[in-house]
């Protein structure tokens, strides 16, 4: 038992803390969901032996009221829970780490091409003054 504990990967008190915070909005919407869950199955218990045959249709409409209205309300909690981990704070970390990579490529493509260039233009001049009859040199 000893052994495994000594290859498990330590976790920083950072990540822990992460960990244990994500723990807690995980629990909180479980929560949250069994609530509605239950809640809405008594009203609908409720509404099926007391109001299902009267005329007066007053109750129904405020149970489908709660019921959407409490839905959406679950729905975007699981989002903000299960979809939307990323902070806005490491969204933008991220953005400008990938904006600063791509200039730095930018800056290698660019020298690679102006060494390239570089290269031929010295080639180039050279050639003309190999080429350049010696007399027609002009001096400083």
């Amino acid at each position: 038992m000893e052994e495994n504990n000594l290859n498990a990967p330590e976790i920083s008190p950072e990540e822990e803390r992460k960990l244990e915070k994500m723990a807690a909005r995980r629990t909180s919407f479980k929560i949250h969901f069994a609530i509605f869950l239950i809640a809405n199955a008594f009203l609908w218990v409720v509404w099926f032996f007391l109001f299902k045959g009267k005329e007066d249709a007053t109750f129904l409409k405020a149970i489908l009221f709660v019921l959407i209205v409490w839905l959406l309300a679950v729905d975007l909690h699981y989002m903000i829970v299960y979809k939307w981990t990323k902070t806005y704070k490491e969204k933008e970390l991220s953005s400008l780490k990938k904006r600063h990579m791509e200039h730095l490529r930018e800056i290698e493509n660019l020298k690679a091409e102006m060494l390239n260039n570089g290269d031929e233009q010295v080639e180039t001049a050279v050639d003309e003054e190999e080429n350049r009859p010696r007399n027609s040199r002009i001096i400083d």
